[in-house]
Formats: structure tokens, sequence, C-alpha cells
């Protein structure tokens, strides 16, 4: 499995028809960094299709926390097996946030 990043990630050289897909399903290129990142989820399983073709594995994306803004795989959720974004580039919380405060509220009241 391929973990991208949605806020940045390289693929191989590809064919004009290829990269002109993938721009229609929502990529975006920054020549200047030479990566690639979502610009539009509107097309996202079609696009995570055509790049498990280009990639020749299968691909999951890579979650921003919505407290924290930390980017993390859905590997290491306990829901992964009823999440229904898993391994889609969405918002999150991560494994940090969803602890209990109780012993962070205990300190603050010493």
């Amino acid at each position: 499995m391929v973990v991208l990043n949605k806020k940045g990630f390289k693929l191989p050289r590809v064919e004009k028809e290829k990269f002109l897909l993938l721009m229609r399903l929502g990529l975006e290129y920054n020549s200047q960094k030479m990566l690639f990142n979502i610009k539009n989820y509107n097309n996202i399983n079609q696009l995570r299709d055509t790049l498990q073709d280009i990639l020749k594995s299968e691909v999951a994306f890579t979650q921003t926390c919505t407290i924290c803004d930390i980017d993390f795989g859905c590997s290491t959720c306990k829901y992964t097996k009823n999440c229904p974004t898993k391994d889609l580039p969405f918002n999150c919380v991560c494994n940090q946030c969803l602890r209990p405060k109780k012993n962070l509220q205990q300190q603050k009241l010493f």
C-alpha cells in the first residue's frame, strides 16, 4: 500500500493523456515543487483508482486532524473498521487528540 499526503506527493512520469485525466479528476501540479496535490474532491474514488493504476499498488491518503492540524494515516485508528472515509483525504481527529484529557485537567488543578 502506498500512503499519499494530500498536500503534496510525487508520481512517476505519466503520459500526457493520464496527466490530463488526473487534472480533470481533481489533482493540481506544482511545477516548481514538482508535487501533485488534491484540489478538488468531487471525483476522489475515481482519482484513487487512477492513482492505483499508475502506481500499481493500493493507494491510501493521509487524513488531517481538525484539532491539531497534523497529517496521519488511518492504519493506527481504532475506529477504522467503521469509518466511511477510511484512507480518503479528508479531515478527522487523530489518536492523540482523541485521548481523554483527564490527566491534563488534573494537572491544571494543582
